[in-house]
């Protein structure tokens, strides 16, 4: 009984874990290339989902077209989200620019009522994996797909930022915004580039969560923050760190489910947030990727 507990916590852990990290993934992207905290982001995640969705019912896309349409889709709505924020206010304080991104949050919420309604949709399976079973480890289809997309996007991530010119620009705008337009690079530019591919990453999320949960207008505000907590739990400057921030919180998350009453779930779990982020590494604390 204990190892079959065990198992469904794994499973369910590392599911959730999984799309809380690309999440955070997109937290530090934004975060570090403009000291932001993007609080629309569970927004792009919830209006790229339903975007592939609409997609997928008209076209009936493959794998691999369903892949590019969240990119497509995600790159796009976090250029719009940019420019309706950061952009408007790139000498603004940074209260101004955080509570920008809590109007655009609570704009595209807006927009998805409008276009979608309230009622949730369950979208459908674009990257029809198998279940796994390793030993008295067993993964569901949901999780592997989750696991893939997440650790594909911590690697692809790595090697754009190490390896790529646009990649090292983005890099030097995070570790020092003077000095890198003093160096030729357009900050701007690295600016909305970290919230378009914020915007792919919550997407890529929506395919991964989907299944597991409809997608639902009020969704990304509880989405939103669990990213915001795994980001700071990982402390924002290491893609593997932050990636790991997530599975962590996906498993005590999973484990408070499994053990608790419904009527205290939700409490416990905004509980053991706060105790993660008081919890969590300060800035500067860890060193950077």
């Amino acid at each position: 009984m204990i190892g079959l507990y065990l198992a469904q916590i794994v499973n369910s852990g590392l599911a959730l874990g999984a799309v809380y990290g690309i999440m955070a993934l997109g937290f530090s992207l934004i975060f570090n290339a403009s000291r932001l905290i993007n609080f629309a982001q569970g927004e792009l995640l919830l209006l790229g989902g339903l975007c592939v969705t609409s997609l997928a019912g008209a076209m009936h896309l493959s794998p691999a077209m369903a892949l590019v349409a969240a990119a497509v889709a995600g790159f796009l709505l976090g250029r719009v989200l940019f420019a309706s924020t950061l952009r408007l206010t790139l000498a603004a304080s940074p209260l101004r620019q955080l509570m920008l991104t809590v109007a655009a949050s609570l704009v595209f919420q807006g927009v998805a009522i409008l276009i979608w309604g309230k009622n949730p949709i369950m979208p459908p399976r674009l990257l029809p994996l198998p279940d796994l079973r390793l030993g008295p480890i067993f993964l569901g289809r949901d999780t592997l797909t989750a696991l893939t997309l997440a650790l594909t996007s911590v690697l692809v991530l790595t090697i754009f930022l190490g390896h790529t010119r646009l990649g090292r620009a983005l890099r030097a705008t995070a570790a020092n915004p003077v000095g890198a337009r003093l160096q030729g690079v357009d900050t701007v530019l690295c600016h909305a580039l970290s919230f378009s591919l914020a915007g792919v990453l919550a997407s890529l999320a929506a395919l991964a969560v989907g299944p597991q949960a409809m997608l639902r207008y009020d969704m990304g505000l509880g989405l939103g923050l669990k990213g915001f907590a795994a980001a700071t739990i990982g402390g924002y400057v290491s893609l593997g760190r932050v990636f790991a921030g997530g599975l962590i919180l996906g498993l005590a998350e999973a484990t408070l489910v499994l053990t608790l009453s419904g009527e205290l779930k939700e409490t416990a779990t905004y509980l053991l947030l706060i105790i993660l982020l008081v919890a969590a590494p300060r800035e500067g604390e860890a060193d950077r990727p």
